[in-house]
Protein backbone atom coordinates (compact mmCIF):
# COMPACT_ATOMS: atom_id res chain seq x y z
CA UNK A 1 0.00 0.00 0.00
CA UNK A 2 1.51 3.33 -1.04
CA UNK A 3 2.30 5.69 1.74
CA UNK A 4 0.76 9.13 1.66
CA UNK A 5 3.08 12.03 2.43
CA UNK A 6 1.33 14.80 4.21
CA UNK A 7 2.53 18.37 4.00
CA UNK A 8 2.63 20.06 7.35
CA UNK A 9 1.13 23.50 7.23
CA UNK A 10 2.58 26.36 9.19
CA UNK A 11 -0.09 28.05 11.22
CA UNK A 12 -0.03 31.83 11.15
CA UNK A 13 -2.11 34.03 13.36
CA UNK A 14 -2.34 37.65 12.14
CA UNK A 15 -3.54 38.74 15.57
CA UNK A 16 -0.62 37.05 17.29
CA UNK A 17 1.85 38.53 14.81
CA UNK A 18 0.40 42.00 15.32
CA UNK A 19 0.62 41.60 19.08
CA UNK A 20 4.27 40.55 18.77
CA UNK A 21 4.99 43.55 16.54
CA UNK A 22 3.36 45.92 19.03
CA UNK A 23 5.32 44.40 21.90
CA UNK A 24 8.58 44.76 19.99
CA UNK A 25 7.77 48.40 19.20
CA UNK A 26 6.92 49.06 22.85
CA UNK A 27 10.24 47.61 24.00
CA UNK A 28 12.25 49.64 21.47
CA UNK A 29 10.37 52.83 22.32
CA UNK A 30 10.91 52.24 26.03
CA UNK A 31 14.60 51.61 25.42
CA UNK A 32 14.96 54.93 23.64
CA UNK A 33 13.26 56.80 26.48
CA UNK A 34 15.25 55.15 29.25
CA UNK A 35 18.62 55.51 27.50
CA UNK A 36 18.02 59.23 27.05
CA UNK A 37 16.78 59.71 30.62
CA UNK A 38 19.45 57.81 32.57
CA UNK A 39 22.21 57.14 30.06
CA UNK A 40 23.42 53.89 28.58
CA UNK A 41 25.54 52.66 31.48
CA UNK A 42 22.90 53.27 34.16
CA UNK A 43 20.05 51.79 32.13
CA UNK A 44 19.04 48.23 33.05
CA UNK A 45 16.96 45.57 31.39
CA UNK A 46 14.64 45.74 34.40
CA UNK A 47 14.01 49.44 33.78
CA UNK A 48 13.27 48.80 30.13
CA UNK A 49 10.89 45.99 31.04
CA UNK A 50 9.00 48.16 33.54
CA UNK A 51 8.76 51.06 31.11
CA UNK A 52 7.48 48.79 28.32
CA UNK A 53 5.17 46.86 30.64
CA UNK A 54 6.69 43.49 29.75
CA UNK A 55 8.87 40.85 31.38
CA UNK A 56 12.69 40.68 31.29
CA UNK A 57 12.64 37.62 28.98
CA UNK A 58 10.43 39.58 26.58
CA UNK A 59 12.98 42.40 26.48
CA UNK A 60 15.81 39.95 25.86
CA UNK A 61 13.69 38.44 23.09
CA UNK A 62 14.07 41.73 21.23
CA UNK A 63 17.79 42.09 21.89
CA UNK A 64 20.56 42.65 24.39
CA UNK A 65 21.35 46.10 25.74
CA UNK A 66 23.57 47.20 22.86
CA UNK A 67 21.18 45.79 20.26
CA UNK A 68 18.28 47.61 21.90
CA UNK A 69 20.21 50.85 21.75
CA UNK A 70 20.91 50.34 18.05
CA UNK A 71 17.23 49.57 17.42
CA UNK A 72 16.12 52.64 19.39
CA UNK A 73 18.50 54.79 17.38
CA UNK A 74 17.23 53.31 14.13
CA UNK A 75 13.64 53.92 15.24
CA UNK A 76 14.43 57.56 15.96
CA UNK A 77 15.74 57.95 12.42
CA UNK A 78 12.75 56.32 10.71
CA UNK A 79 11.09 58.56 8.17
CA UNK A 80 14.05 60.79 7.46
CA UNK A 81 17.12 58.62 7.64
CA UNK A 82 19.55 59.15 4.79
CA UNK A 83 21.94 56.46 3.69
CA UNK A 84 23.87 56.02 0.49
CA UNK A 85 21.30 53.42 -0.63
CA UNK A 86 18.17 55.25 0.48
CA UNK A 87 15.67 55.92 -2.33
CA UNK A 88 14.87 59.39 -1.02
CA UNK A 89 18.56 60.23 -0.89
CA UNK A 90 19.03 59.13 -4.50
CA UNK A 91 16.13 61.38 -5.53
CA UNK A 92 17.72 64.24 -3.64
CA UNK A 93 21.01 63.73 -5.47
CA UNK A 94 19.19 63.97 -8.81
CA UNK A 95 18.13 67.59 -8.18
CA UNK A 96 19.80 69.51 -11.04
CA UNK A 97 20.26 72.81 -9.17
CA UNK A 98 23.02 72.64 -6.55
CA UNK A 99 21.54 75.42 -4.39
CA UNK A 100 18.19 73.64 -4.26
CA UNK A 101 20.00 70.36 -3.60
CA UNK A 102 21.72 71.80 -0.53
CA UNK A 103 18.47 73.35 0.70
CA UNK A 104 16.77 69.96 0.54
CA UNK A 105 19.75 68.24 2.11
CA UNK A 106 19.76 70.78 4.92
CA UNK A 107 16.07 70.16 5.59
CA UNK A 108 16.57 66.39 5.65
CA UNK A 109 19.58 66.45 7.93
CA UNK A 110 18.06 69.03 10.29
CA UNK A 111 15.02 66.77 10.72
CA UNK A 112 17.27 63.79 11.33
CA UNK A 113 19.31 65.69 13.91
CA UNK A 114 16.15 66.72 15.76
CA UNK A 115 15.10 63.08 16.13
CA UNK A 116 18.53 61.55 16.67
CA UNK A 117 20.15 64.25 18.78
CA UNK A 118 19.40 62.91 22.29
CA UNK A 119 20.36 59.31 21.48
CA UNK A 120 23.39 60.44 19.50
CA UNK A 121 24.65 62.27 22.58
CA UNK A 122 24.24 59.10 24.64
CA UNK A 123 26.09 57.16 21.95
CA UNK A 124 29.01 59.60 21.94
CA UNK A 125 29.21 59.56 25.74
CA UNK A 126 29.07 55.76 26.03
CA UNK A 127 31.05 54.53 23.02
CA UNK A 128 34.27 54.48 25.04
CA UNK A 129 32.90 51.95 27.51
CA UNK A 130 31.20 49.49 25.16
CA UNK A 131 32.81 47.94 22.04
CA UNK A 132 29.44 47.44 20.33
CA UNK A 133 28.54 51.10 20.79
CA UNK A 134 31.99 52.12 19.62
CA UNK A 135 31.39 50.17 16.43
CA UNK A 136 27.94 51.73 16.05
CA UNK A 137 29.40 55.22 16.45
CA UNK A 138 32.08 54.50 13.87
CA UNK A 139 29.56 53.14 11.36
CA UNK A 140 27.22 56.10 11.92
CA UNK A 141 30.06 58.52 11.21
CA UNK A 142 31.02 56.61 8.09
CA UNK A 143 27.41 56.78 6.95
CA UNK A 144 27.39 60.56 7.40
CA UNK A 145 30.63 60.83 5.44
CA UNK A 146 29.25 58.73 2.57
CA UNK A 147 26.17 60.97 2.44
CA UNK A 148 28.40 64.06 2.37
CA UNK A 149 30.50 62.59 -0.42
CA UNK A 150 27.40 61.83 -2.45
CA UNK A 151 26.10 65.38 -2.08
CA UNK A 152 29.47 66.89 -3.01
CA UNK A 153 29.71 64.69 -6.11
CA UNK A 154 26.18 65.69 -7.15
CA UNK A 155 26.92 69.39 -6.64
CA UNK A 156 30.17 69.08 -8.57
CA UNK A 157 28.33 67.44 -11.46
CA UNK A 158 26.23 70.60 -11.84
CA UNK A 159 29.38 72.71 -12.15
CA UNK A 160 28.47 74.74 -9.06
CA UNK A 161 31.07 73.48 -6.58
CA UNK A 162 33.80 75.97 -5.71
CA UNK A 163 36.71 75.44 -8.11
CA UNK A 164 39.30 76.06 -5.39
CA UNK A 165 37.84 73.39 -3.11
CA UNK A 166 39.01 69.76 -3.50
CA UNK A 167 36.18 67.23 -3.37
CA UNK A 168 37.60 65.42 -0.35
CA UNK A 169 37.88 68.68 1.59
CA UNK A 170 34.33 69.66 0.61
CA UNK A 171 33.05 66.28 1.82
CA UNK A 172 34.88 66.67 5.13
CA UNK A 173 33.40 70.15 5.63
CA UNK A 174 29.90 68.90 4.87
CA UNK A 175 30.39 65.87 7.15
CA UNK A 176 31.26 68.26 9.99
CA UNK A 177 28.28 70.48 9.16
CA UNK A 178 25.72 67.67 9.43
CA UNK A 179 26.83 66.36 12.82
CA UNK A 180 23.76 66.10 15.12
CA UNK A 181 25.79 67.87 17.83
CA UNK A 182 25.45 71.14 15.90
CA UNK A 183 21.67 70.94 16.16
CA UNK A 184 21.81 70.09 19.84
CA UNK A 185 24.08 73.02 20.66
CA UNK A 186 22.17 75.65 18.71
CA UNK A 187 18.60 74.47 19.33
CA UNK A 188 18.71 72.74 22.71
CA UNK A 189 21.47 74.80 24.33
CA UNK A 190 21.18 78.19 22.63
CA UNK A 191 17.41 78.20 22.13
CA UNK A 192 17.24 78.45 18.33
CA UNK A 193 14.03 77.36 16.64
CA UNK A 194 14.13 74.41 14.27
CA UNK A 195 13.31 76.72 11.38
CA UNK A 196 16.15 79.11 12.27
CA UNK A 197 18.59 76.21 12.44
CA UNK A 198 17.43 74.87 9.09
CA UNK A 199 17.93 78.25 7.41
CA UNK A 200 21.40 78.64 8.93
CA UNK A 201 22.20 75.05 8.02
CA UNK A 202 21.37 75.61 4.34
CA UNK A 203 23.04 79.03 4.14
CA UNK A 204 26.26 77.74 5.71
CA UNK A 205 26.43 74.77 3.36
CA UNK A 206 25.85 76.99 0.35
CA UNK A 207 28.41 79.64 1.36
CA UNK A 208 31.07 77.03 2.14
CA UNK A 209 30.69 74.78 -0.89
CA UNK A 210 29.20 76.60 -3.87
CA UNK A 211 30.36 79.34 -6.18
CA UNK A 212 28.72 82.69 -5.74
CA UNK A 213 25.80 83.10 -8.11
CA UNK A 214 26.14 85.85 -10.68
CA UNK A 215 23.12 87.98 -11.50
Amino acid sequence: MASVKRTQRTYRSPMREEAARRTREAVIAAAGEVFVEVGYTAATIEQLAVRAGVSRPTVFGVGNKAQLFALARQRAATGGRLTANDEGFQQLLAIPDAHRLLERFAAFTAAISRRLGPLQLVLEQSAGSDPELAQLLESSQQELLECARGVVAAAAATGSLRHDLPHHAAADMLWLQIQPANYRRLVDERGWSHHAFERWHAATMTAALLQTRTT
